[in-house]
């Protein structure tokens, strides 16, 4: 999995490339996400409950919440926001965008 990484005042926006088959264990962040799904598919569980998403397909996750997902059998990008910004990220250098995989 690598991600594109976005900082600015009010969020923080993430492009992740998912390999096939990848796998998104359950985990929380202290901030809502959402986004959408721009290539691929993939099953994702938010508090438990299960969604196939497909391109075009978008989703939102309240902060606190448990989630993870289950990519299927092609490469998938999901463009994803949180808000407020995620400060347990890298930020940008002078040397260009920062990547996270």
């Amino acid at each position: 999995m690598k991600g594109r990484v976005v900082h600015a005042e009010h969020a923080t926006l993430i492009v992740y490339d998912y390999t096939p088959r990848t796998i998104v264990e359950t985990h929380k962040h202290t901030v809502e996400q959402f986004g959408v799904v721009v290539k691929g598919s993939l099953a994702m569980v938010v508090a438990g409950e299960q969604r196939i998403l497909m391109v075009g397909d978008t989703f939102r996750i309240p902060a606190g919440t448990a989630h993870g997902a289950r990519v299927f059998e092609e490469m998938t990008q999901v463009v994803q926001v949180f808000a407020p910004p995620r400060t347990d990220l890298p930020r940008p250098t002078t040397e260009g965008p920062v990547t996270k995989t």
